[in-house]
C-alpha cells in the first residue's frame, strides 16, 4: 500500500521512517512514495508530525522509499559535502 509523501514547505522536510530508524530529506518541492509491503491489522501507516519532521510508522514487516518513477530514494541528508 503507498502513500505520497510531499513537501510543500521551504525548507528540507526530514522524512523518518520506522521502526526501520531511516532517516530520508526532501528537498523543498520533492515527493516520494512510502510503500508498506505485508500485512497490517488495521492501517498500513500511522503518521507524527513535528517542526520540519514527518515519522512514518509503517505497521507491516517491511516498508521502501522512492520517487515517484519508482527508484529508491537515497537515504540520509544529501546536501551535505
Amino acid at each position: 500500500m503507498p502513500m505520497l509523501v510531499q513537501n510543500s514547505g521551504t525548507q528540507q522536510l526530514q522524512l523518518w521512517l520506522e521502526p526501520f530508524g531511516q532517516d530520508y530529506w526532501l528537498m523543498p518541492g520533492e515527493t516520494v512514495c512510502v510503500t508498506s509491503y505485508g500485512t497490517w491489522n488495521d492501517q498500513p501507516f500511522t503518521t507524527v508530525h513535528e517542526a520540519d519532521c514527518l515519522t512514518v510508522w509503517a505497521t507491516s514487516w517491511f516498508a521502501t522509499v522512492s520517487d515517484r518513477d519508482g527508484n529508491e530514494f537515497p537515504p540520509g541528508r544529501r546536501d551535505t559535502a
